[in-house]
């Protein structure tokens, strides 16, 4: 059990730090959400968040996915919500063509 949680705390570790010291995250928002439905809606994948901190859906409750890291995102989405926790979403205010803010990173925390 040790071992197990020593690794997450190194995965966690690891992956904040890359999301910070990329600069493409320097001017990104974070939201703390729970991820309610996620889907393909055409050649995008959507991600429906409530109970946020702050709208980084914009009043929509729909955010697009990044298409760099869509797969990733997918994962920490879906596991978040197998195990019933919230995540956090990095946003910049960029829209997809339809409007929604795009979700750059998510990220949750298993403890």
């Amino acid at each position: 059990m040790k071992f197990k949680k020593v690794a997450t705390t190194i995965a966690a570790v690891a992956i904040s730090f890359s999301l910070f010291t990329g600069s493409s995250f320097a001017d990104d928002q974070w939201a703390a959400c729970t991820p309610a439905q996620i889907g393909p809606y055409g050649s995008e994948v959507r991600v429906k968040v409530t109970g946020c901190n702050i709208d980084p859906a914009a009043g929509l409750k729909w955010m697009t996915l990044s298409s760099e890291g869509t797969d990733q995102m997918m994962a920490a989405i879906l596991t978040a919500m197998s195990m019933g926790k919230p995540i956090a979403v990095a946003f910049d205010g960029t829209k997809s063509a339809k409007g929604y803010n795009i979700a750059n990173a998510v990220i949750f925390s298993n403890e």
